[in-house]
C-alpha cells in the first residue's frame, strides 16, 4: 500500500513537471589572496612584508589548507609566520605552505591570515592557489 502511494505521488508530480533532485553534498573549497603590505628601502628588492588571506569558499567547514605560488621576478621568502613551509620540488621561485595546528579549521565563509617577509624581486603579488586539506 505504501509503495503504491509513493509511486502514485511520484507519477502525479512528474506529470506536473516537478522532479526531485538529490540533496546537494557539502563542498569543500578555498581561495587565497596575496597582499604586499609594506615595502622598505624604496623597492621590494630591498625587502617587503606580505600577508596571505585564506578564505573558506565552500559550503562546509574545512579542517586544513595548503596554498602555493610561484615568483617569477626573483623574490625569495625570508621568513613566514602563521603557516608551515611545505617541501617543493621543481621550478625556482615555487613556494607552498600549509596551516599551523591553530589556524587550519576555518568555518564556512571564514578566513585566516598568515604573514611573510620577502627579499629581492620586483614587487608584484603572485597568483595563489588554495586547496582544502
Amino acid at each position: 500500500m505504501i509503495k503504491a502511494t509513493i509511486a502514485a505521488a511520484a507519477l502525479v508530480l512528474a506529470s506536473a513537471g516537478v522532479t526531485a533532485l538529490p540533496a546537494a553534498a557539502d563542498s569543500l573549497g578555498c581561495t587565497a589572496t596575496y597582499t604586499i603590505t609594506t615595502v622598505w628601502g624604496g623597492s621590494q628588492s630591498q625587502g617587503a612584508l606580505a600577508q596571505v588571506t585564506v578564505h573558506n569558499s565552500g559550503s562546509s567547514a574545512i579542517k586544513g589548507w595548503r596554498v602555493g605560488w610561484r615568483y617569477t621576478d626573483g623574490t625569495v621568502v625570508a621568513q613566514v609566520g602563521g603557516a608551515v613551509p611545505l617541501p617543493v620540488i621543481g621550478l625556482p621561485g615555487v613556494y607552498a605552505f600549509g596551516n599551523e595546528s591553530y589556524n587550519g579549521d576555518i568555518p564556512m565563509g571564514g578566513s585566516t591570515v598568515f604573514g611573510l617577509m620577502t627579499t629581492g624581486g620586483g614587487g608584484r603579488a603572485p597568483s595563489v592557489t588554495c586547496t582544502p586539506a
